[in-house]
């Protein structure tokens, strides 16, 4: 026979899941059963100046936060391909804001690495690079510590053995402390915004598609991907579907462990009661 409190459990975790299910679905509705077959299709990348035979058109994505009181929001930025070529993230409350920010304007611009000529000299990008900019209403810049583990992912269209995140500085292409994860995608921390790519060590070597593109002076003629509240909503400061449904996850998780606690408590009574037996 199935001890009681091994029923308890399974039934508080059932419950757990039928309520993390229903949340989903509230949060983010859909109109038909969604179709769970583990397969994750990968968009090819997207470049600004595609070299011949790659596609075009990349896009880059903005949102316009509120704030609330001199806490920073979330932020939770991203791209809108398969996966993300850029995203940025900043968690509640880790950057330092101008003394008089009432809002955050967060924006990711892709545009071709031939732009600057003397930071080509310097490392070789691969793919696009890609601006990042999180400035106040009157277009100051916020930072962040460290600590605060501020990051930026990049993806790159090829894999490469040395390849980094490199920041663009003076000019020249500084390689961050970086680590590579799934699909060509590089992450780091960052205490400054500006302009990212994926680097390696080498010059790049001009292509007759960069040198004839009409882009190649200015960023990314292809309009930004506006998205109404990257982490921190709309300008009411509403939360986008996906956060949602993490902090729904988070909380869920939360009280299942809650449950557990108590049913490990309740057993202790019982196997104190009955002198250590079951």
């Amino acid at each position: 026979m199935v001890p009681r409190r091994v029923r308890r459990t399974g039934l508080a975790a059932f419950a757990l899941g039928l309520g993390i299910a229903a949340a989903a679905q509230l949060a983010a509705p859909l109109a038909t059963p969604p179709l769970y077959d583990g397969v994750v299709v990968v968009q090819p990348y997207v470049y600004v100046n595609p070299p011949a035979g790659k596609p075009g058109g990349a896009k880059g994505a903005s949102a316009h936060l509120a704030l609330s009181g001199s806490r920073s929001p979330l932020v939770a930025l991203a791209t809108p391909e398969q996966p993300p070529q850029a995203q940025v993230v900043a968690g509640d409350g880790t950057l330092v804001l101008p003394a008089t920010a009432t809002a955050l304007d967060v924006s990711i611009t892709p545009f071709d690495p031939s732009v600057d000529a003397a930071a080509a000299s310097t490392a070789r990008v691969l793919g696009n690079v890609y601006r990042f900019a999180v400035v106040d209403q009157a277009g100051d810049a916020a930072t962040a510590p460290a600590a605060a583990l501020v990051t930026v992912v990049l993806r790159a269209p090829e894999d490469a053995p040395d390849a980094t995140l490199g920041q663009l500085v003076d000019g020249a292409w500084h390689p961050l402390k970086s680590e590579p994860m799934f699909g060509s995608t590089y992450v780091a921390v960052v205490t400054s915004f500006g302009d990212f790519a994926v680097v390696v060590p080498g010059a790049s070597t001009p292509s007759s598609a960069a040198s004839s593109s009409s882009q190649a002076s200015s960023p990314a003629a292809e309009p930004a991907a506006t998205t109404p509240g990257a982490g921190g909503g709309s300008g009411s400061g509403s939360l986008p579907p996906a956060n949602v449904i993490g902090a729904v996850v988070v909380l869920a998780l939360l009280a299942f462990i809650g449950v557990a606690a108590l049913l490990r408590a309740r057993r202790g009574r019982d196997d104190r009661r009955r002198g250590g037996g079951w």
